[in-house]
């Protein structure tokens, strides 16, 4: 069967969903912060002036935790006029945001600063090229070197300093590792990883699949977490005189209608 769902596209929707996308900027801009709809939690946006052709020239975290910053409180959103130095400090760098209140958001100007022992200490473990934009992502993302270090020690293949921003931001750590690992998936790309973690793909949901009856590979389980194919939807077609299908099969059912 053709590749219906890749995982190089499925991992890229998800990310730019996230809105981690990077900017091929110089890191200055324009910020804002405001309150976001979930309490505790607040938006961060930067626009960049001077992006290359065809580059992103926003970055945009909505959710980040209120208690990574320092210098600003929502409180502070409700003093209209105010002055404020807002920092979100982590290991790869610091981010400022520094402007004045108004209509409830801070608006002001940008700027990053990469902290060059955590460069160091990534290409120690042999993460290089840390340009500016993967620091300011890394440090969005709060990246650490503790984290990067138990991810590597699990023997995850492929991994780069560029995917290390997906598997966080997906929220792969080694607990899911060793769950997939232990679910019968011991050797598993970073990619891979990104991909079912983005799409629910769980050891619970493993063993879901396999008390179906199936065996599925890593394509199959994202593929089937994707077009939503589980225990009653099987048991459906088994209803209807389909047994014993495929889990190419179910897919295709699923990608064409069949079933409706």
């Amino acid at each position: 069967m053709r590749r219906i769902v890749t995982l190089e596209l499925l991992t890229m929707a998800l990310l730019l969903g996230w809105g981690l996308t990077t900017a091929l900027a110089d890191p200055s801009g324009d910020c804002s912060i405001t309150a976001d709809r979930h309490e505790g939690r607040l938006q961060f946006s930067v626009n960049h002036p001077n992006c290359n052709d065809g580059g992103h020239c926003n970055e945009y975290d909505s959710g980040m935790s209120w208690s990574r910053w320092s210098g600003i409180t929502p409180s502070d959103l409700q003093r209209e006029g105010a002055s404020i130095d807002a920092r979100l400090n982590a290991e790869a760098g610091e981010m400022h945001c520094v402007g004045t209140v108004h209509e409830a958001a801070l608006r002001g100007t940008y700027s990053f600063t990469p902290h060059p022992e955590f460069v160091q200490r990534m290409e120690a473990l042999g993460f290089h090229d840390q340009t500016t934009d993967r620091l300011r992502g890394y440090t969005m993302l709060d990246v650490t070197i503790e984290w990067t270090k138990s991810m590597k020690d699990l023997g995850i293949k492929d991994m780069t300093s560029d995917n290390l921003m997906g598997l966080k931001a997906l929220g792969v750590d080694p607990a899911y590792v060793r769950g997939m690992a232990n679910a019968g998936y011991p050797e598993l790309e970073a990619g891979k990883l990104t991909s079912m973690k983005a799409v629910g793909v769980s050891p619970e949901k493993v063993q879901q699949v396999r008390d179906m009856g199936y065996k599925p590979t890593e394509e199959e389980l994202i593929q089937m977490s994707v077009f939503k194919i589980d225990g009653p939807f099987v048991a459906s077609m088994k209803a209807r005189g389909f047994k014993n299908l495929t889990i190419a099969q179910l897919v295709q059912i699923k990608v064409f209608k069949l079933d409706e």
